[in-house]
């Protein structure tokens, strides 16, 4: 039956169809009567209709080793991008203030790029900072946590994956004291999220390998220990991906934890966005139970908590969470 509830969904009245979409978007909960599976069924209807509606700004083409990239403007000034012509979702969503500029909708521009250099202008004078997805919102309230404990504190962030910024964005927003450090593997997305997605300047991004930065931050802590405490961060979110819900094996290796586990400050927090299954890839849930086994291990210190939390309901998504103890011992 699930199967002709989903046609029925996409062939039905509109207004109907409107009203279940808006409950499936909203509800952080089950909503009555509606299963995890239908739930599902109607966001992917919803972002496909999302899709429908927009206009492509922007088409990047595969290059380098990394696939093309499609950034979308939406009705209400919003911006999305998906990768490898993806039109079934979008990876980063953040809205910009104010009506579009003329020249985002000109049609006699083409919206074709072989660099995200080339791409035509259409400016973000400034994003609203809201955040589209569970996992963002959670990882964004441990870090405006900090930011509110202490007005004059200026705590220090590292996101490792940056994509277009949509959670970078949000935490400079709303933090004015806190630094920004952010590592992206590919170096077109940074360059898309200050043209297009509002990525503040004061976001410090480093286009390299999540490995070899933290692994160089480990051996500068080790190398000047009395000023150790100045280079750690107080929260380090991970978001790494390959290919569907995989995360790359080194960025989720023992060398990667240890160097994680150094460069962050006593009663600081680790975050690492994982998936805990993918239909796609049945290997998924055992990386993910092998990478759970390797954070216990690092940081089995005094005092130290590791736990896991799934977000979203009937999602894929799942955030291990690292909690360091005050102390500065954390043997």
């Amino acid at each position: 039956m699930k199967p002709l509830l989903c046609l029925s969904l996409i062939c039905g009245g509109a207004p109907a169809l409107g009203a279940q979409l808006r409950a499936a978007r909203q509800a952080p909960e089950e909503p009555d009567g509606v299963s995890p599976d239908t739930q599902r069924a109607l966001q992917r209807v919803a972002a496909v209709e999302d899709v429908r509606t927009s206009s492509v700004l922007c088409r990047v083409g595969a290059s380098g080793g990394f696939g093309s990239v499609t950034v979308r403007l939406h009705s209400d000034n919003s911006r999305s991008v998906a990768f490898n012509g993806d039109v079934s979702g979008y990876e980063t969503k953040v809205r910009c203030h104010g009506e579009p500029d003329p020249q985002c909708t000109n049609a006699t521009i083409s919206r074709d790029a072989g660099s995200a250099e080339e791409c035509p202008a259409c400016p973000c004078e400034e994003a609203d900072g809201g955040l589209s997805g569970p996992y963002s919102r959670e990882v964004a309230a441990e870090i405006d946590s900090r930011c509110s404990q202490d007005a004059s504190a200026s705590p220090r962030v590292l996101l490792l994956g940056l994509g277009c910024g949509e959670l970078a964005t949000h935490v400079a927003r709303r933090c004015e004291g806190l630094q920004v450090d952010a590592v992206e593997l590919d170096g077109r997305l940074p360059a898309l999220a200050r043209q297009y997605f509002g990525l503040p300047d004061r976001v410090q991004v480093t286009v390299s390998d999540a490995l070899l930065v933290v692994l160089a931050a480990q051996q500068d802590v080790e190398r000047d220990q009395l000023l150790d405490d100045g280079k750690k961060y107080d929260v380090i979110f991970v978001d790494c991906f390959s290919d569907g819900g995989e995360t790359p094996e080194h960025c989720r290796s023992p060398p990667f934890l240890q160097a994680l586990h150094a460069i962050v400050r006593g009663g600081g927090k680790v975050i690492q966005h994982l998936w805990h299954t993918d239909p796609q890839h049945p290997q998924v849930a055992g990386q993910f139970e092998g990478t759970l086994g390797l954070y216990r291990k690092e940081f089995s210190c005094h005092d130290c908590k590791v736990e896991t939390r799934a977000v979203g309901l009937g999602s894929v998504d799942s955030l291990v969470l690292v909690s360091m103890p005050a102390a500065a011992s954390q043997a």
